[in-house]
């Protein structure tokens, strides 16, 4: 089943709570056209993505607890679509939109849309992040999805702190004795272990491109329209350190500004290639110049 599919079945899923005086497990199975235990699994997610579901007689009829707030809404649905349009234009790295999103559709007659569900969970991961960081408890980061060794394992770390728009999780990872990065979304689940935390490093703070390094450096691009626009997208705090260049049609905005390594604004920069001009440092240009030189030949 693609995950999709799963999605649109958790929506009618939804939908069918909402309907009173609620239906058994065996009529939800039916309805959705799935097992009595993976109907459970189905019910497990929504509570743990923020809904109350509630039971009442024999059999037991399941629906969505609604309390005074929920039986009488805060905003109308045209008011709750008009705020939603209003946060659209909130860069969506922004720490406190998830709470936002979820108490406007918690406090509405409109059901969350996906993205909302994925804000609820990923505002309980840094939830848990959070409170391992305050009691100084490894976390394990189950079913973490690495892009670099394209790996799904369960990673256990260290946490340390966040980057400044809480995408990213600053940890030491025993396993590979160093510290590194790694991004919410790619997350399943962070589980708060009993094991203490013993490293006492620097905890550095990674820079736009998420990487961490060891010194910063200057750098300074010039961008086309195109490129300009997925840097802020991909990273919105990266809009603060742009702005116009004139008399450059072709490349009519810049970008400068600090990072902490060439491996992570390098990776943005080789991904647009003849979008964007280095204009400083040379260094930058010769660790290009030998990226692209590896993967012609293969190295």
């Amino acid at each position: 089943m693609t995950e999709q599919q799963k999605l649109l079945r958790l929506f009618k899923l939804i939908r069918l709570l909402k309907q009173r005086p609620g239906k058994t497990i065996h009529q939800l199975a039916q309805s959705l056209g799935i097992t009595v235990r993976t109907m459970y699994r189905y019910l497990v997610l929504l509570e743990e993505v923020g809904y109350e579901i509630d039971k009442k007689g024999e059999p037991a009829r399941h629906f969505l607890f609604e309390d005074e707030t929920w039986q009488k809404p805060l905003f109308t649905e045209d008011e709750s679509e008009l705020l939603r349009r209003a946060i659209a234009g909130v860069p969506a790295s922004h720490a406190l939109l998830p709470g936002i999103r979820q108490k406007l559709f918690m406090s509405s007659t409109l059901l969350p849309l996906a993205d909302g569900l994925m804000d609820i969970h990923q505002a309980q991961l840094l939830e848990h992040l959070a409170k391992a960081i305050d009691s100084g408890h490894q976390v394990s980061l189950v079913r973490y999805q690495s892009t670099n060794s394209n790996t799904v394992t369960d990673r256990i770390v260290e946490p340390l702190s966040f980057t400044d728009d809480y995408n990213v999780l600053v940890a030491f990872e025993p396993a590979a004795e160093k510290e590194k990065t790694f991004k919410i979304r790619r997350m399943e689940e962070a589980v708060i272990l009993d094991t203490p935390c013993t490293y006492r490093g620097a905890g550095v703070i990674p820079d736009l491109f998420d990487w961490a390094g060891p010194e910063k450096i200057m750098v300074e691009l010039a961008l086309t329209n195109r490129a300009y626009h997925l840097l802020i997208e991909d990273f919105p705090p990266a809009r603060a350190f742009t702005g116009r260049r004139e008399g450059d049609a072709e490349f009519p905005y810049f970008f400068k500004g600090e990072v902490l390594g060439f491996q992570g604004i390098g990776r943005y920069v080789l991904s647009l290639p003849g979008e964007i001009r280095v204009i400083e440092p040379e260094d930058f240009r010769a660790y290009l110049k030998g990226r692209v030189e590896q993967f012609l030949l293969g190295e």
